[in-house]
């Protein structure tokens, strides 16, 4: 089990936005039951109010509910209890040291550092643009879920169907909505989205699917854009 604290300065945009957009991202990959996840504040500020309704919204525009989450300040417990304490912004990351007395465990991270970056995500409670933190949050979330589980198993025995590839394919790499089905588009996304060094091992339908060789052909894709690929 795999312990995750989202951490902002008050626990109702940024890291609620973190918590249920990565809670979505391991329930689609199938990875739920492996993870703890949860979020909270540097300061007493929202201390028991809901995320904010900006928040909520552009959550709810990618079919992601966060009902029931209120917010709470961190504890000092909080270092024991979890694997990852990870911070929008370097003053989260200050605040939770002086909260937790130092790091020696090195638990302490920021979001987008796991997706080489060093900025700070943006804050949408002074910039009103909730869709960069959307943004910002989704390729941090996908970038820290690659790190921590690299192997992606697209299981394609028993599909019969193009789009029985491709629906497999954008559940398991987890694919936004509106991603093209082609051989064209496959190698746009696999050149185009932040992998992070994931690996990808490819089970192909049977020699007598109708869909066999169209299989085989997307994996010649994978290894065409220079994405690690294992064919079983």
């Amino acid at each position: 089990m795999i312990k995750i604290l989202f951490v902002c300065h008050g626990n109702i945009c940024r890291s609620p936005m973190a918590e249920f957009v990565m809670k979505d991202m391991v329930r689609r990959a199938g990875l739920a039951e492996a993870f703890t996840i949860a979020s909270a504040a540097t300061s007493n500020e929202e201390i028991g109010n809901p995320v904010y309704p900006p928040a909520r919204r552009k959550l709810w525009e990618h079919g992601i509910g966060c009902e029931g989450k209120t917010a709470r300040r961190i504890t000092a417990r909080d270092y024991e209890e979890y694997d990852l304490l990870i911070g929008m912004d370097e003053a989260n990351l200050r605040n939770m040291g002086r909260c937790f007395g130092g790091d020696s465990e090195g638990k302490l991270h920021l979001l987008l550092a796991f997706a080489g970056r060093q900025d700070s995500v943006a804050d949408p409670w002074y910039t009103g643009d909730f869709e960069a933190t959307w943004q910002d949050v989704n390729e941090g979330c996908l970038a820290l879920l690659n790190r921590l589980c690299p192997e992606v198993l697209l299981d394609f025995s028993g599909c019969e169907s193009r789009e029985a590839l491709y629906d497999r394919m954008a559940q398991r790499m987890l694919w936004q909505a509106g991603y093209g089905r082609n051989l064209d588009a496959l190698y746009d996304i696999l050149t185009g989205l932040p992998h992070y060094g994931r690996r990808f091992v490819l089970r192909l339908p049977e020699k007598a699917s109708p869909v066999f060789a169209y299989a085989a052909r997307m994996a010649d894709v994978f290894r065409e854009a220079g994405v690690p690929v294992t064919i079983e």
